[in-house]
This record gives structure tokens, sequence and C-alpha cells, in this order.
């Protein structure tokens, strides 16, 4: 089992009761948690909780008073939990108990000394509160989490995309059919191509009413949960793009023949923009999640980013590939 934040306490003491609140608090706000108590199963005891240990992004250490005074054996449980979580480069939060007050360096056996620079979030009955939110805030997993959320939407919208691009494909292959909402006319208006101009507002208008309620694309971009998790908002932008790819065809086999008064080029833009502006979101998360370390999430939404591309987007995407691959 994969877990995002292992809790290190002593048995003895309050140490124990503040470690079940946290655990409870943190599986509420949807994160794995490793708590020995509960987790410890069949096997060897020191394998099982260097595997959780090497497995998590966070290591949340309770410390009550006298928490690290048996840290001077080299065997202690906690000692070795501490070391090992600082030889695997994990994010490190403490929690204190009204009482406890962080030894001086030189009071520490050697291995322990960089616990002095860690951040230390006070725990009382009065502020844990306010407490609990600072720890969530300073969580490697709590940005991830976020992520692997948002990436479960999007692996949903990649879905709708491709059954969208399948049925676009198919409907441009025969963009010369009229629409059911189009009367057939008779030989000598198509002779005039008015069937054609018939189509081209179909297109046009449909086109538009997709659009009409899309924010421009410095909203677009100033909103990131709107970018990320509306496909709604995704959706009828590809919509609207299709339908004006439509229109455009009958508009270029025909040349002049229209008059352009809805603007085609100018909407059609607007709407890449706004597609851009979503890709440019995607890729930022992505280096956010490259420079975290949070490699699986990013390998998992680097397929996704793939779909999503614009042509002058992969060579970006090609590189920060290479980076995930190279770690």
């Amino acid at each position: 089992m994969s877990y995002d934040i292992f809790i290190s306490y002593r048995r003895k003491g309050a140490g124990a009761g503040v470690a079940g609140e946290l655990q409870a608090k943190l599986e509420n706000l949807g994160h794995k948690v490793f708590l020995d108590v509960d987790e410890i199963g069949s096997g060897q005891f020191p394998v099982q909780i260097e595997n959780a240990i090497d497995d998590c992004k966070d290591f949340l250490l309770v410390l009550s008073p006298g928490t690290l005074d048996r840290c001077i054996d080299e065997e202690d449980w906690v000692r070795r939990e501490i070391v090992q979580a600082q030889n695997a480069k994990k994010n490190i939060i403490g929690v204190g108990l009204p009482g406890f007050i962080m030894p001086k360096a030189e009071a520490l056996p050697e291995p322990l000394k960089p616990l002095t620079t860690i951040q230390v979030f006070l725990w009382t009955h009065e502020y844990r509160t306010a407490s609990f939110e600072r720890i969530v805030e300073n969580l490697v997993s709590s940005v991830l989490k976020k992520r692997r959320n948002r990436r479960g939407r999007l692996a949903m919208l990649s879905l709708v995309l491709v059954l969208l691009s399948v049925v676009l494909f198919f409907s441009l292959k025969d963009s010369t059919a009229v629409p059911d909402e189009i009367e057939p006319t008779d030989t000598e208006v198509i002779a005039d191509n008015h069937n054609e101009t018939q189509l081209f507002d179909y297109h046009m208008n449909k086109a538009e009413a997709l659009v009409l309620d899309l924010p421009d694309g410095i909203e677009f971009k100033k909103d990131f949960l709107q970018m990320v998790s509306n496909k709604d908002i995704y959706l009828k932008m590809m919509e609207g793009l299709a339908e004006y790819d439509s229109a455009m065809i009958l508009k270029n086999s025909f040349g002049d023949t229209f008059e352009d008064a809805y603007n085609v080029e100018t909407k059609r833009n607007a709407l890449l923009e706004l597609r851009k502006a979503y890709m440019e979101t995607i890729t930022s998360d992505l280096k956010l999640m490259i420079a975290e370390g949070g490699l699986k999430f990013a390998q998992q939404d680097m397929e996704i980013a793939y779909i999503l591309a614009l042509p002058e987007d992969k060579p970006m995407l090609d590189s920060l590939n290479a980076i995930i691959n190279s770690k």
C-alpha cells in the first residue's frame, strides 16, 4: 500500500493520542496515513517501517516531553525512524506537545542534530485547529493530493476528448451532408450554393451558441481552478472549434461566395488562445510536480498533456518527459 504521510510517536504518554487524532484528521482530508498501531501486520517489523517511510512524502514527528531522551540508544525505534526519514530526504514536520522543548544540537546524538532546524508546530487543546491547518499547508502530499484529484478529472476529460475527436473526424469527412435541422433544397437552389450557405449559417450559429458563455482568454488564465476542473468549459471550447472548422471548410471551398459576417477567423483564434492557456496551466503544473518530487503523478499527467497538446507544445513536453524519465 502506498502512503502519503508517516506518523512517528512514543507509545507511552500523550503522544499516542495526538498521533491518532492527526491520523483521523488527515485521513478525513483524503491522505493515506501510516500509523504503526494500525498498520503493522505480519512480517519483520523493521522492514515494514522502513518501507513505509521510504514510500511516504511527509514524516510527522510527534514530540512530547522526553520523546528524544531515549534516542541516545542506537536501537531506539523513534531514533531509527527519524534517521530513516532524514536519509530518505522526507519532509519532516514536528508536532510539539505542551512541555516539549527542542534540545540544543550539542545535546542530541550526531544523526539527530538536523532536527533542531525542522519546523515544529505547537499542539495544544486551544490552538490545535490552527496548528493542524498550518501542518497541512506545509505537507508536500497536500500539493500532490490536489494533483491526484485533478488527474482523475483530466483522465475523464481525455476520454471524452478522444470520443469527440472520433465524432469530429467523421463529421468533417462528411461535411457536405445536410444536418437534420436543415431542410434540403431543390436542384436549382443547390446550383446557386444556397444549400452551402445554409450549412455555413448552421455551423456558425451552433458554434456561437456553444461558446457564448465562455470567459475570455485573460479571465481564463486568471482562474486556475476553473481551467483545470471545469470539463464543460473545455468541451464547449472544443465543440466550438469543431463547428467553426466545419464552417471554414465551406467558406474556403467557395472563396468569396460568403461574406464573413461572423468574423470566423477572429472567433476561432480566440478559442485557440483559450486552449493554449489551458495547456500552459497543465505544463506549469507538471513542472511543479517534477520540482517537488511527484514523479509518479507527473508521468501519469504527462500522458494526458500529450493528448491535449497543440503541435507547438510537443517539443516542450518532450523535454519535460525526458527529465521525468532521467530521474
